[in-house]
């Protein structure tokens, strides 16, 4: 999976967003709120991280069972493909 480049992130008044940049801008049509284990998912798959080191980041981090963790990360990258974001 590879995040596009016309996506940003940015931290505003506590929230971290998604926002479109250049072109997108048209395409995205707003910009996309995630959450603190959305962006450590975010941050993992930009630097490369295959499926197996995002369910070991999530299990690390939140303390739950790899069931549950890939069927989170299942759920994330489906959003982030159907959005466009990520392909």
């Amino acid at each position: 999976m590879k995040i596009k480049k016309d996506v940003v992130v940015r931290c505003v008044a506590g929230e971290y967003m998604l926002i479109p940049i250049g072109d997108a801008i048209t395409d995205y049509k707003g910009l996309f709120v995630i959450t603190e284990s959305g962006m450590l998912l975010w941050d993992l798959i930009k630097n490369g991280a295959e499926k197996d080191e995002l369910v070991s980041a999530l299990m690390k981090e939140y303390g739950i069972d790899s069931k549950t963790a890939a069927e989170d990360i299942n759920e994330f990258i489906k959003k982030l493909c159907n959005l466009g974001i990520a392909e």
